[in-house]
């Protein structure tokens, strides 16, 4: 019987695809428009060390200190000649950050792609408009022109590929690999807020 169960649990194992993933602390990153007039500086949710101790807890709760979680922001700047002047500084939707973005050349949106340490879960493509306001959150569901299960899987993400590129200053074309190599793309109208 013992066997049964252990031939049984093996097979399972070398059947599914998933593996395990690591993921390091997120950090600040930079991105740039194509035309390299506009610069997006996205800053990762920080949380101090000492904020799981219960001291800190304690005076938290007391009201003394207040909550001193930063939450993930990022800025948006125009580059003028040699100046750099801020367009917008707004907190993100990601709980943690986003994996990376892109910003159109004419800097009136940007296209954020993943949550950090868990690819294709959540908050899969964000979009964000000319202040920084949240124009839509669109679901790897919703978009995907594979089936979820042909993509490669570890144990906290689906890895559909998670890139993209300005067409122009409205459309972003947006990658897909499945997990037999295959690529796809779909494009989205950012103004008319639909896929073409």
């Amino acid at each position: 019987m013992v066997k049964r169960y252990l031939f049984l649990l093996l097979f399972l194992v070398s059947t599914t695809q998933v593996f395990a993933d690591l993921w390091e602390p997120a950090e600040i990153f930079v991105v740039y428009s194509e035309n390299k007039e506009y610069m997006l500086i996205v800053y990762p949710k920080v949380i101090p060390d000492h904020f799981y101790t219960h001291r800190y807890q304690r005076l938290l709760k007391k009201g003394v200190i207040k909550d001193s979680i930063q939450p993930c922001h990022a800025i948006l700047y125009h580059i003028l000649n040699s100046d750099t002047i801020e367009i917008w500084n707004k907190p993100l939707i990601n709980l943690t950050s986003p994996v990376n973005a892109i910003v159109a050349n004419d800097g009136k949106s940007v296209v954020t792609f993943n949550e950090w340490g868990w690819l294709g879960l959540t908050r899969t493509i964000v979009i964000y408009g000319e202040m920084g306001e949240l124009i839509k959150e669109i679901s790897l569901e919703e978009i995907s022109p594979f089936p979820i299960e042909q993509y490669l899987r570890s144990i906290s993400s689906i890895h559909w590929g998670g890139h993209g590129a300005y067409l122009d200053n409205d459309r972003v074309e947006i990658s897909f690999h499945d997990k037999n190599d295959e690529v796809r793309t779909r494009i989205y109208n950012i103004k008319k807020g639909v896929f073409e």
